[in-house]
């Protein structure tokens, strides 16, 4: 395949709707303010639907209506975000964002849903890319017939892709996206699950190739930098295997160096990480040890109320929360993010150059903001999107010219 042209965009989970009329209220009112701030003529956007929203949306009218107000705010799908099902703005979202798991049958109607309804937004000649749940939570851990249930699931999603594709030359391919403490953990488990379930010793050699073309791997950056993984090291594995990268989520996990702070700088840090135990998502943390051995934790609020002070042998190394904090925010008060893992990854990608699909999909995911202590808030939503892709437009106009960054002259 030809080296993939980088498109950057944001994920609209950060404003989304329960319903089609509230889904072009919230574009309008923040991804048209975005890109009127960026002074764009087009500005790439990764869409999410909920299972009841793609199907208001698939219908005729709603269609041609989503179709023409995009076009009429400058707003270019490119990618979706399947992963949350639900509301993802409930009061309390938590575990429910893993369910349906990839062995129900529900998950495979949404799914296909979404690439009907991606297909028909998709500009002529476009690729799409589908981010996709990790098969489930990973507690307990599914059985031998989910995992087999799931796969099977999944290559029921690549043959409606080959055929797509075979009919109406669309290319569009499902990413399964890691997250810590799922069913696919880490890179490591998605290769795993690649090898016991879509590799050429149990489906043959070319439905292998099938689930290699059309079911990919979404790498969040977040997600790796809270499981401190080496990304070049990742990749070259995922490449050995045949796995390709179908979409990037940019992103940024919380840091705490513990091993930096004195004992009055622990308790600080402490006060400070509390205001990001909030209610609404899970925030894994991994633990690691000043021995050389991590733990990942559930979540963070039960982490915090578990130490016992500033000399608790877990506050002696280093936390990673997976909490996707804004990209441009280096540090603040004694606690970092991960934002050098995302300078890392633009490197490995001039390197690597080519990922295996024909579009590289860069997306901005930062759906935390409404839950971020208000010191790092925006009074304007859209401003502090502006704001991240300002960030890496910059990073990556060094590197590389991204496609759907076209400044009004």
């Amino acid at each position: 395949m030809s080296e993939p042209a980088p498109i950057v965009g944001y994920c609209t989970n950060v404003h989304a709707g329960v319903n089609v009329d509230a889904i072009l209220s919230n574009l309008r009112t923040h991804a048209y303010s975005v890109r009127q701030s960026l002074a764009l003529r087009a500005l790439p956007v990764g869409l999410w639907f909920s299972e009841n929203a793609v199907r208001e949306a698939i219908e005729t009218p709603n269609l041609d209506r989503i179709r023409h107000s995009l076009r009429e705010m400058g707003l270019v799908p490119y990618t979706f975000n399947g992963f949350p099902q639900g509301d993802f703005h409930s009061a309390v979202v938590k575990h429910r964002v893993y369910r349906p798991t990839w062995w129900e049958p529900s998950r495979l109607k949404y799914t296909q849903d979404l690439i009907r309804l991606l297909d028909q937004l998709l500009e002529p000649g476009r690729f799409g890319s589908i981010s996709t749940l990790p098969i489930a939570w990973g507690s307990p851990q599914p059985t031998s017939d989910q995992w087999r249930s799931a796969a099977d699931q999944l290559m029921t999603i690549a043959e409606q892709l080959s055929h797509l594709y075979e009919s109406t030359g669309r290319r569009i391919v499902l990413a399964l996206e890691p997250e810590p403490g799922c069913a696919i953990t880490d890179t490591a488990s998605l290769r795993r699950f690649y090898i016991d379930h879509l590799s050429e010793r149990t489906l043959g050699a070319s439905r292998a190739e099938l689930a290699r073309t059309y079911i990919t791997m979404c790498h969040d950056v977040c997600h790796a930098a809270v499981m401190a993984e080496d990304q070049q090291a990742e990749f070259v594995a995922c490449r050995s295997e045949g796995i390709r990268i179908g979409k990037v989520q940019i992103s940024s996990a919380i840091r705490v160096a513990w091993n930096k702070l004195d004992s009055e700088g622990r308790v600080a840090a402490l006060q400070e990480i509390g205001q990001f135990a909030e209610d609404r998502y899970l925030h894994q943390t991994l633990v690691r040890y000043s021995d050389g051995t991590s733990q990942l934790v559930e979540d963070l609020p039960g982490l915090l109320a578990d130490i016992s002070g500033p000399e608790d042998k877990r506050l002696l190394n280093e936390w990673r929360i997976h909490f996707h904090v804004p990209i441009d925010i280096a540090s603040w008060g004694r606690i970092e993010s991960t934002q050098d893992e995302i300078d890392r990854f633009l490197d490995l990608m001039m390197v690597q150059k080519d990922f295996g699909s024909p579009e590289m999909h860069l997306e901005v995911e930062t759906y935390a903001w409404g839950v971020l202590p208000e010191s790092l808030r925006e009074p304007h939503l859209h401003q502090g999107i502006a704001r991240e892709l300002q960030w890496l437009h910059g990073r990556l106009k060094a590197k590389v010219q991204p496609t759907g960054f076209e400044h009004h002259a």
